[in-house]
């Protein structure tokens, strides 16, 4: 969606982030509830994962008001393409579909 908001809307790199962060906080929230009533969370852990993602959160946004566009446009692109790389040396499965 980065991409799409950035390019075809206009966007700058900044308001195309936030708007997708904020956009998924309602999903991630309903299925982190979802995974917690069906038993598929570890309840120990989660001080520490509540923790990192509230100190990540305040990092991230730290730094991204500091950075350039330019340069925020850069972290993200490098990412995205070594994912799209690894994706496509992905081999294929070797069971064939019928």
């Amino acid at each position: 969606m980065i991409p799409s908001m950035v390019l075809l809307a206009g966007f700058n790199q900044h308001v195309a982030q936030g708007t997708l962060l904020l956009v998924m906080v309602p999903a991630g929230s309903m299925g982190a509830y979802m995974h917690w009533k069906l038993g598929n969370v570890r309840t120990a852990v989660l001080p520490g994962i509540i923790a990192g993602v509230l100190a990540g959160t305040w990092l991230g946004g730290t730094f991204a008001h500091v950075l350039s566009d330019t340069v925020l446009r850069v972290i993200f692109a490098v990412p995205l393409a070594w994912t799209g790389i690894r994706y496509l040396r992905t081999p294929l499965p070797t069971v064939l579909w019928s």
